[in-house]
Formats: structure tokens, sequence, C-alpha cells
């Protein structure tokens, strides 16, 4: 040890305490290893857990549940109304983040995985420095999982707007919300805010929301928003943002028209990009693509084989559950076990209202790629479960190969989506056929008795729908 700097020699040491990054760093030390993590926020969770996924999830809860006493009249069920205390909402979410990021502490503590916090960079191939700490950590192998950040705005536009971050703090229920961006984000934050009270516009630039689903379970979620929203604008480019007295005035364009709206409070929902910057990549000689992905192999390795990268730093979908499937590969690999991330399927799921959910191939691409295949879609107002609860808005898809019949896709949107979809997941995963799903027997009523259904209607025909009759 140098007089003033501390160094530290281990095994691993890993860059980023989020879903990827303390995933990848207990099962390291499970399988023996000497692990340290470097994380620059103060708390470990990383931005799903902070900022992203747990508070947007547990707001979500809480808004269902008003929208759920709302509509218990026509059950009979009568209420004087729901009153909203913004306080305890925002206590409550604050509780739920505090509780699990202190959990995922402990469970780095019980394996004697220290964590130090600050901004890692490296500056040899076998070492790296934390800012602000005067800390060097020498590495047998390093595994990068330095998430992703919030987009930027645009340049000239420096007012203080809200981003995702900022919504799920409930800093305020605004009278009218403009939501610019309609992306999984913007999607389940407009229609969180718009359950509590907020009338809520949203704009896309594209013409079209959710370019990377199917548009028949996007179309579910646009009608229910159509109901929620006071408008929506596609195909609109915001052009210009000025701060009035209350709130902002907007200029959009749309089919070369211009027109303007008023609104107290403006969220930007434009999607994220890799934190990978100032990390001193260029010292190992990785470099990033046009996006700021690092390259890896399905092992998870970079062009450095002591070097991993793991989650929203690399290519395929930003997805917390992918990074944590990436952060067990890397480690397995450093620890010479047999090991690579080659699943078929990486599930995406949006929690909106209702929810939707996809696996495997989806249909566009399948039409776009030009690749065969037969389908069964269910829908859940022919479902007993959905009936009974009031839920019947959405519907089950299965796609499978015409000649095998091995199931190639599963989109689902409707209440559950999100339970659901992991049955698909493993039918692709495991090669399951379409009969392999119609025989498994599912318990009855139950939200899980549609996927069956829809691998009936692509086999032969489900016997709860009409049969259709062709004309003699």
């Amino acid at each position: 040890m140098v007089m003033g700097e501390l160094v530290y020699d281990v095994d691993v040491v890993v860059l980023g305490g989020g879903p990827g990054g303390y995933t990848a760093a207990i099962r390291a030390a499970d399988l023996g290893m000497e692990v340290m993590v470097v994380e620059s926020r103060p708390t470990l969770g990383g931005v799903c857990l902070t900022e992203g996924c747990i508070p947007s999830k547990t707001l979500i809860n809480a808004v269902g549940l008003v929208e759920n006493i709302k509509n218990s009249e026509k059950m009979g069920l009568v209420s004087k109304g729901v009153e909203l205390d913004t306080d305890k909402l925002r206590q409550w979410i604050q509780t739920i983040v505090d509780n699990l990021s202190t959990g995922i502490a402990t469970l780095l503590e019980n394996r004697d995985i220290e964590v130090v916090h600050g901004h890692a960079r490296f500056i040899e191939d076998h070492k790296i420095y934390v800012d602000g700490t005067n800390t060097n950590i020498r590495f047998k192998h390093a595994i990068i999982a330095t998430g992703s950040r919030i987009n930027e705005l645009p340049a000239g536009i420096d007012l203080p707007l809200w981003t995702s971050a900022t919504a799920l703090k409930l800093p305020e229920i605004p009278k009218s919300l403009l939501v610019i961006g309609g992306g999984y984000i913007g999607l389940e934050i407009g229609q969180a805010y718009a359950g509590l009270g907020s009338q809520v516009t949203m704009a896309e630039y594209n013409p079209k929301f959710l370019s990377g689903a199917d548009q028949d379970l996007v179309n579910v979620v646009i009608k229910k928003c159509q109901e929620q929203f006071s408008a929506i604008h596609t195909g609109s480019k915001v052009t210009g943002i000025k701060k009035i007295k209350t709130g902002y005035l907007v200029t959009f364009e749309k089919n070369k028209k211009i027109f303007n709206g008023e609104f107290n409070k403006i969220l930007v929902a434009t999607g994220r990009r890799p934190n990978t910057d100032d990390l001193g990549l260029d010292v190992l000689g990785i470099q990033v693509d046009k996006r700021g992905l690092i390259a890896t192999d399905d092992q998870c390795r970079t062009i450095k084989k002591h070097i991993f990268a793991v989650g929203d730093i690399t290519k395929g979908p930003a997805l917390a559950h992918k990074a944590s499937r990436e952060g067990k590969v890397a480690a397995e690999v450093i620890a010479g076990h047999f090991s690579a991330f080659d699943n078929v399927a990486v599930p995406a799921v949006l929690f909106t209202n209702p929810e939707i959910a996809w696996t495997g191939i989806t249909e566009t691409k399948a039409k776009e790629k030009n690749i065969p295949f037969k389908k069964g879609k269910f829908p859940l107002t022919a479902l007993g479960r959905a009936k009974s609860m009031g839920k019947t808005r959405g519907f089950v898809k299965i796609i499978a190969d015409p000649e095998s019949l091995l199931i190639l896709g599963v989109g689902i949107a409707g209440e559950h989506a999100s339970e659901l979809i992991s049955e698909g997941t493993l039918a692709i995963e495991m090669g399951a056929t379409l009969e392999d799903l119609i025989v498994t027997v599912h318990p009855h009523p139950t939200f899980s008795e549609s996927m069956m259904e829809a691998a009936e209607m692509a086999a032969n025909g489900s016997v709860h729908l009409l049969k259709r009759k062709d004309n003699a």
C-alpha cells in the first residue's frame, strides 16, 4: 500500500450495483471468488430500484387499486369515494425502495463483498481508480455493469422539466401534464398520473407507439389511453417550450402545421443512453458503437478476455432481467464454468393499463423476415376468470411454426400479462410445441387458461369460441 492511498487486490471487481452488477457480484462470491463492487450512487440497486422499475410499479399498483374501487360499483360494492394522501403514497414508495436496497446491501455483506462508493475509471489493464476515495483496485477480472441514464434534453431547452425520476417522487399532482415520448416510460407514468387526477396529454414523434411491439397489443393500451388522456398527438414534434406564469407554453408541429398548448408540468420521457463514457475504456482499447454500447460475445466478454460487460451497456433490450442473467453468466465464466447467454427469448413487459408483454419472435418481425407461421388468438372476453373479475380487455396470441408446430412467440395484452409471459418464455426455451401447451392441464378458472386456449386456436380452434362455418 502506498502512503495515503488504499490499494485492494481482488479476483473480481464489479463496476455498478444495479441488477446486473449486484447479481454478478453475489454469484461470483458464491463461486468462491473475492469480489468488490464500485457503485457511484449512495445506495445499491441501480436505476431499476431507485428511480425506475420498483417505484414506478409501486405507484402503478396504488393507482390500479383506486381504479378497481371505482369500477366495483357494477359488482354491487358502493364506496363513498377515495381520497389521495400524496405524502403517505410518497412515503410508501420510498419505504419499498429503501427496504429492497437495504436487502441488497445485506446480501453483499453476508458474502463479505466490500462496496466502494464513487466513480470507477480504468487506469491500467488490471487496475481501476475510484474518484473521490483515493482508492485503487487491482483485479484479475472486471465486470462492467454501469447501466444507463436518462437522455439529456435537446440543446437550447434549459428548463426545470420533469424526468421519470422526478415524476416518480410525486412532487405534486399537476392539473395538466404533457408527456413527451410514447415509449414504455411515458405510457406507464402518463397513465399513473391520469389515475391520480392529472389531465394528461401525450406527444410522440413517431407515427405509432412502441415500434418494437405488435400493433394489436399496443392498440389495447392506446384505446385505454384514449379514455384516460385529454389528447394524444402521434407524429408530432415539440419545437418549442416557453416558461409562463402558469407553467409552460409548448409549440407542436404535425403534418407541417403548428399548434400550441399550455401545461402546468412537462415530463420528458425520450429514452435512455448507456453509461459508457468516462470509464477509461480507451486505456483498455475497448471501443463503443455509435449508441455507446460495448460489444460482447455470448459469454459477456469484451475484446479484453478478462473484462466483461453486462446489462444496458451491451446490445439487446435494456431490461433488468436480461442484465441479471448476463451478470450470472459473466461470473460463471470467470469461475471456469461452461456458461453462455444463449437464451432464445427475453420477455418484454409494459406495466400499463392493461399490461402488455411479448416474448420470442413477434408477428411483425416474422412477417418482415418472411418467416412462415400460424397464429392463434384468444380474447379475454371469452375467459371465465376475466369475466368474473371484470378484466376482459385484451387477448393472448401465440405464433408457431406451421410444420413442426414449435412455439415461436407469444404476445399478451391484458390482466396479469407480466406473470403469464413467463410460461410463454419457458415454452420457447424448452422447444415446446402447441400440443405441449394444449395437453398441459391449466387450473380453472384462471388467466393462465388463456395460454392453453390460444395454443388450441393456433392448432385446431378452441372449444370455448364459436366455430366459423364456411358458406356452402
